[in-house]
């Protein structure tokens, strides 16, 4: 992994400004190194020839003054820049997660918990101090290279040697605890995903007396036992850069102190060297001690922006009025990442206004992919969604969402009461248009003004669901939806209220597409839509 990803160069402003203000500031801390070595060195040499130095202490005062007032601008600019990039990229998550013209799978939410949480709270040594120590490291070295050359030729090739030396080892280094620091990683998501996982079945948990302190145990065990090894390993490897930075600059002593001697160098340029050699070797010890502080933010930058860099939706045009639309779908094939063969593949199929289509299939074989490509969710790798002959891909999918209406598997609830949650972005409908939506989803005995929680565990499934059902048939009712997409909405529900359910979607006069397993739900549909996997794979090896 690069020092610095150039995706966020790209896509951070305040990673910019800092870079930029780094530079300045790199410059101005390298020639302040050299003008107070260069002072300091000449004072020497001038008092040991009994000269006077006059007003030049003061000069080498001012010049620490300088470097440190330098350092501490350069703190609290990567500080603040820390700070920003964090903001910046939080609100970018949050901002794409919410985007309607998002494509492709949600990520999961122990995920972006762990990568928003701790993943972010590493920026603190990612961009508040690596990334300034990398410009340092960039710009002080060389400096040095050639003040010192100036003054030592020789001095300045045993440097120029032994530097490049110790930025390989610095390599090798990062190599080396890359695999410490992936297994680390690894292991904070592992106790983020368990943690989050515990918390959301937490209801189930108690009720079925399953005690989750020994899995917490095993996970946070792990944690702190990768943690340790990168620890160890970070100390050692800093301890020996240390160790190979000092014998380095101990040969250009050794060999500046026997000319000295020896009458070939100078006492002013000898000193010059001694105290610009240190500070050759000094960025790039310091940034291999940072090198190990950064590493959980690189991977946690990494993340981040293999979660923004996706697909979006391009299309601008009108969505056709699907009350009168045909809906073709044709010759489609959708391939996810990490699958051997395609998700979905359907040759060709139509689907006319007002009826009711059942899709069965086996699992496995694109039935919830269908639903995502009929919501303008994702996107088909070949073949194409026409409403009308309009390419789905060319319609703006807010547009075209306001014209339909989801029951997903898993229905989303919202903090509030039931007439809220079955109200939901609907706000002109009365109360007796919710109390009939109700019931015409088997719900009647929900009563409006029970309070709900957003995780859903004060309900059943099956409760959850007929909520979904009545907050689907009120749009509906209102006209604001023509077409209704519906994931196993039966499942859970006992024979009465699955009738009731079966007998509003047939009285809809919109087009209903229901993915569905139970034989009461197929047999209320006009026709059934089948999805084979068999049929499928011939399909794709037909295509290719």
């Amino acid at each position: 992994m690069p020092p610095l990803d150039p995706r966020l160069v790209r896509r951070s402003r305040g990673v910019r400004r800092l870079l930029a203000t780094s530079v300045a500031l790199g410059v101005g801390t390298a020639a302040t190194v050299v003008g107070v070595a260069y002072l300091v060195a000449d004072v020497v040499a001038r008092r040991f020839d009994a000269e006077p130095v006059a007003a030049v202490p003061l000069a080498i005062l001012a010049g620490l003054a300088l470097r440190a007032a330098i350092a501490w601008v350069h703190t609290a600019v990567a500080a603040r820049a820390a700070a920003t990039v964090k903001a910046e990229l939080r609100r970018e998550v949050v901002d794409d997660l919410m985007d309607p013209r998002r494509l492709g799978p949600r990520p999961s939410s122990a995920g972006v918990v762990t990568l928003l949480g701790p993943g972010l709270d590493a920026f603190d040594g990612y961009v508040g101090r690596f990334l300034p120590q990398v410009v340092l490291s960039a710009l002080v070295p060389p400096t040095m290279v050639v003040a010192i050359a100036v003054a030592d030729p020789l001095s300045a090739v045993v440097v120029g040697v032994t530097l490049p030396m110790t930025v390989v080892f610095l390599v090798l280094v990062g190599l080396v605890t890359k695999d410490r620091i992936d297994r680390r990683w690894q292991a904070l998501e592992r106790v983020g995903r368990h943690f989050a996982d515990v918390l959301d079945g937490l209801t189930v948990l108690k009720v079925f007396g399953r005690r989750q302190e020994e899995g917490l145990r095993q996970v946070g065990d792990r944690h702190r036992r990768e943690s340790g090894r990168a620890l160890r390993l970070a100390f050692l490897s800093s301890f020996v850069l240390d160790l190979f930075s000092t014998l380095a600059v101990a040969l250009v002593a050794v060999s500046v102190g026997l000319r000295v001697v020896e009458g070939h160098l100078a006492l002013a340029p000898a000193l010059f060297v001694l105290l610009l050699a240190p500070e050759a070797f000094a960025p790039i010890k310091r940034l291999g001690s940072l090198f190990h502080d950064s590493t959980e933010g690189a991977e946690a930058t990494s993340g981040l922006l293999a979660l923004l860099e996706h697909d979006r939706h391009t299309g601008t045009l009108p969505a056709p009025d699907l009350g009168s639309a045909d809906i073709v779908l044709d010759g489609l094939v959708v391939r996810h990442g990490g699958r051997s063969s395609a998700s979905l593949a359907l040759s060709h199929h139509r689907i006319r206004p007002g009826e009711f289509v059942a899709v069965t299939g086996e699992s496995g074989s694109g039935k919830s992919t269908l639903l995502s490509l009929l919501m303008a969710f994702e996107r088909p790798t070949s073949g194409h969604v026409l409403v009308d002959d309009v390419d789905l891909a060319a319609i703006d999918p807010v547009a075209w969402r306001e014209q339909v209406a989801w029951v997903p598997q898993v229905p989303g609830l919202v903090e509030g009461t039931i007439e809220e949650n079955v109200r939901l972005g609907d706000r002109g409908s009365s109360r007796a248009d919710v109390v009939a939506a109700l019931r015409s989803a088997g719900a009647d005995d929900l009563g409006l003004d029970r309070v709900v929680s957003e995780s859903g565990d004060d309900v059943s499934a099956g409760e959850r669901r007929r909520i979904a059902i009545a907050r689907a048939v009120l749009r509906i009712r209102r006209g604001d939806a023509r077409l209704l997409l519906l994931d196993e909405p039966t499942a859970g529900l006992d024979g009465v209220r699955e009738a009731a359910v079966l007998a509003t979607l047939r009285g809809l006069a919109v087009t209903v597409v229901v993915v569905a397993h139970r034989p009461e739900t197929i047999g209320a549909a006009d026709r059934e839509l089948r999805l084979d996997r068999q049929v499928a794979s011939e399909l794709e090896e037909a295509r290719a």
